[in-house]
């Protein structure tokens, strides 16, 4: 799979290929967090349409349902017609709808036809009519694909970049191409941070994504719980709960989700399409333990030769590697998924950096798509030599991020050249000080 970039936040072009192992190296604010996010958020649009569409239909009946109640009870009074109130109370309603969909809706209007009193309550009763016809075309209303994933796709947007997605030094518009090999996937243009296209020419080969930013989340596991992501208060703007991106509570919901199978003896006859035991015990050797998700204390707890640590008491490299042992257990990480990593190595001594590394490699041989965005040219060179050492350079793309452009390398040097500036920086400072003294 390919995507295209133009002037996408800080990117002005880029094109990258995400199969096998893809990195992308560059400084801080060239835009390598941007691709790894709209990639995260299309592949989200494109799984989570469906249940987006099903919650904005449940909002819209429950709205037309209640907007039906309250007419009736301005106009009738109910404690003469008990029989009215209980047809049209909005959970008993909305209850019906759920069991007989449009049937329910039929029911009411064959209700108001034959009610007593209808010439005395004729304006009201046509109002209601109405509106209970609004309703049947709502639930009987079947959207396009296209419509679903693109409203879904807008509200990611607002989650992982506020709204705020085109390129502020460019005045033309932003775009977003998906290809496999030749063929077109998807389509979409965006103007003033709004979708003005979006076309679906096929699926996309994965369907779901993980975004890892920080393990610093494993102790702030519980605040994550109690906030909204941005995708969820789309109608809300206001509501006080904390506000995160989705790709934060999308990853706490599944490292949460790791407990379920901690007592699994054997997990490749769950997850047959990957060797998870031999990946599990690689990491657990190197981590020197296990960390596992306490339901009772609502954190996560890293287990070493009997001992145990809460999150907060355990070292940031080992919650690295126990974030990628959690979404193993979870299946999370599985053929179909995409596992991006932005900047592992900031939290990782330069031996871990190597040691993050080799495992990435492990997990690309085991069929494994993976982006990792980096500045690091421990982790940088570290992914290229496990990759020859374990002859997978055919599944290895190096990219560099500069000056609005993502462009393929074909060798590690001028990303070594763009990365070894500050170290250039350094000598000539310490030159200084020499001819100074």
């Amino acid at each position: 799979m390919t995507i295209e970039l133009k002037n996408i936040g800080m990117i002005k072009e880029a094109i990258v290929k995400i199969d096998g192992l893809t990195v992308i190296a560059g400084e801080n604010d060239t835009g390598k967090s941007t691709v790894g996010k709209v990639i995260f958020s299309l592949i989200k649009a494109s799984s989570r349409y469906k249940e987006d569409l099903e919650e904005n239909k449940e909002k819209q009946i429950f709205a037309k349902i209640e907007q039906i109640y309250f007419k009736l009870r301005r106009e009738i009074d109910f404690s003469n017609r008990l029989d009215l109130r209980e047809q049209f109370f909005p959970p008993i309603f909305k209850m019906d709808v759920d069991r007989q969909g449009s049937i329910a809706i039929e029911k009411r209007l064959d209700f108001i036809y034959t009610s007593n009193n209808i010439s005395e309550n004729f304006n009201i009763f046509n109002k209601i009519e109405n509106d209970l016809n609004q309703l049947l075309k709502i639930i009987n209303t079947e959207d396009k694909i296209e419509d679903m994933q693109k409203r879904a796709f807008q509200k990611v947007l607002i989650s992982e970049f506020k709204g705020k997605i085109t390129n502020l030094n460019s005045t033309n518009k932003s775009k977003i191409k998906i290809f496999d090999g030749q063929n077109p996937i998807l389509n979409v243009t965006i103007r003033d941070n709004k979708i003005t296209k979006f076309e679906v020419y096929d699926r996309l080969y994965f369907n779901d994504a993980t975004f890892i930013e920080s393990p610093i989340s494993l102790q702030l596991s519980e605040l994550i719980d109690n906030s909204k992501t941005y995708f969820e208060n789309i109608e809300k703007p206001l509501n006080r709960q904390p506000n995160i991106s989705l790709h934060i509570k999308d990853l706490n919901e599944k490292l949460k989700e790791s407990s379920y199978n901690e007592d699994l003896l054997d997990l490749d006859i769950i997850f047959s399409d990957l060797d998870i035991n031999t990946l599990n015990n690689n990491l657990s050797n190197t981590m020197n333990g296990n960390i596992k998700y306490h339901k009772k204390t609502k954190d996560f707890i890293y287990i070493s030769n009997g001992n145990s640590f809460y999150s907060i008491n355990t070292a940031t490299g080992i919650k690295s590697f126990g974030i990628i042992q959690m979404l193993l257990k979870s299946g999370y990480i599985n053929k179909n998924s995409l596992l991006i990593l932005d900047e592992p190595e900031v939290h990782l001594h330069p031996k871990w950096q190597l040691k993050y590394a080799k495992f990435i490699v492990k997990l690309v041989e085991n069929n494994i798509n993976v982006l990792v965005t980096s500045h690091s040219p421990y982790m940088i060179e570290a992914l290229k030599r496990y990759s020859e050492l374990e002859n997978i350079e055919q599944k290895t793309n190096f990219y560099l991020a500069k000056d609005g452009y993502i462009e393929h390398q074909d060798s590690l040097e001028n990303i070594f050249e763009k990365l070894a500036l500050p170290m250039r920086e350094l000598k000539k400072l310490k030159m200084a000080k020499y001819l100074n003294d």
